[in-house]
């Protein structure tokens, strides 16, 4: 990706400022999410106990989407290499967020699938990655 991104032949993207100031925003908004649910897992077990218990959302906003997907910080994850994309336009990022994107959604379902098995009282409606859809 560095190497297009960087090449004297790179070409701005195509609407200029107002894309790379969104698609940063996208990126920034989705990288504070990650962090937050990355905090919520961490604190879900207690230090040295191999106790595992279903994520709920905390006080944080970011934590909401747990009451959508199984696995929000790959939705997370996605969201920033989506900006990422936007705010450079160009396709090997695409491609490579387009593989992250298949490899986050196998994960996220073996981990939908470990819920499930694991918890009785598991939300119904929660999604492994895509909240609605996948």
């Amino acid at each position: 990706m560095a190497y297009y991104i960087n090449h004297p032949l790179y070409t701005p993207p195509t609407y200029g400022a107002q894309q790379v100031k969104l698609a940063l925003a996208i990126f920034v908004i989705c990288q504070l999410g990650n962090f937050s649910i990355h905090m919520a897992l961490r604190d879900l077990r207690p230090a040295g106990s191999k106790t595992r218990k279903i994520p709920y959302p905390t006080k944080n906003p970011f934590t909401w989407l747990f009451l959508l997907v199984s696995c929000p910080n790959y939705t997370y994850e996605m969201g920033s290499w989506i900006g990422f994309a936007i705010m450079t336009q160009c396709l090997p990022v695409a491609l490579f967020s387009l593989a992250g994107f298949i490899q986050m959604t196998i994960w996220a379902k073996g981990k939908h699938r470990s819920y499930l098995k694991e918890f009785r009282d598991y939300p119904p409606l929660r999604m492994p990655i895509i909240p609605f859809l996948l």
